[in-house]
């Protein structure tokens, strides 16, 4: 792995060398087939996070075959890429059905988003507009609130099986100024969903403009995190936002260094990703797996894919 990231570490320094982009392309769909090994290994043990996380890689994955089908230089990494998808696929129907077992009631808030087809990846891309940004705080109920609203998205809430449902709360919640950390990607992950979902509340009208203004001070979060030396700490949350704000079509949260980083946390010799000091580990977020966090591990993955698609 080291061997691999160094390799990565090279390019990244001499950009112009002939075989950096076949470098690159080869260490993140490594890392991505450790990682598949890992999912392979817990599956029965994931926790719906991860699952997800894997379930994004899953899409991209079927996004880059189609992509890189184009063109014949790639057919070596593509014929990997497929071997890889379908997999994968087999893993995580696998997983589903172990979580579905494991824990229903959660499971079943969720179980739309697990579909065929729900998930969509960007086709265009565009950068953070930071004029458009609010200010960060910490006064935010949306967190207590996530899984209650987008449950009211998905038709789940309280087996009601009516789509698109944006209660009083969660509009104030998820439109709210003045949100941080997980408050914040939790905001974007909301209009992810109703877009997903294809929600035509006049709310999401204004989708786009929303989009901005979450992954603005998603982007400054990042920013201040790696130059300040706080990724001990906020590594998962660093992660999160590339996932999200990628998915959302923000090509700028695919830098280089970044990508160094997420490869950086992969555990060798399981797969999976681990990006805290133990001391510092959220509730929740340590899965007695040899050292491993769900959490990490589905951000991770999901990231990664999206810095392949995008990429190359």
């Amino acid at each position: 792995m080291w061997f691999l990231v160094f390799q990565l570490l090279i390019c990244l320094l001499h950009p112009n060398l002939s075989s950096c982009e076949e470098d690159t392309r080869s260490v993140i769909i490594s890392v991505l087939e450790k990682a598949t090994v890992f999912l392979e290994n817990e599956f029965d043990k994931i926790n719906l996070d991860a699952l997800m996380g894997y379930r994004l890689m899953e899409v991209y994955l079927g996004g880059i075959l189609r992509k890189w089908s184009l063109n014949p230089r790639l057919a070596s990494e593509w014929n990997r890429v497929a071997r890889l998808e379908t997999k994968l696929a087999t893993l995580t129907e696998k997983a589903k059905l172990a979580l579905e077992q494991n824990n229903p009631d959660y499971y079943r808030v969720f179980a739309p988003a697990f579909r065929p087809g729900f998930w969509k990846i960007p086709l265009q891309w565009t950068q953070i507009n930071s004029s458009i940004a609010s200010q960060t705080g910490t006064d935010c109920p949306v967190m207590l609130l996530s899984d209650v609203c987008i449950s009211a998205l998905l038709g789940t809430w309280k087996g009601s099986g009516q789509p698109c449902s944006v209660p009083d709360d969660c509009r104030r919640a998820m439109t709210g100024p003045q949100c941080s950390g997980y408050d914040l990607s939790h905001q974007l992950l909301y209009f992810m969903f109703a877009e997903m979902e294809g929600c035509s509340d006049p709310l999401f009208l204004n989708a786009q403009y929303y989009r901005n203004l979450f992954c603005a001070p998603m982007m400054q979060i990042n920013i201040n995190a790696e130059k300040e030396g706080l990724l001990e700490n906020f590594g998962d949350l660093f992660t999160e936002n590339i996932l999200f704000c990628g998915m959302s079509g923000f090509s700028d949260f695919y830098k280089p260094q970044w990508l160094n980083l997420i490869l950086n946390w992969q555990k060798p010799e399981t797969g999976c990703f681990w990006m805290y000091a133990l001391s510092s580990a959220p509730t929740g977020h340590y899965l007695e797996l040899g050292g491993c966090s769900s959490h990490n591990t589905g951000v991770a993955v999901g990231a990664l894919a999206g810095f392949l698609y995008y990429g190359f």
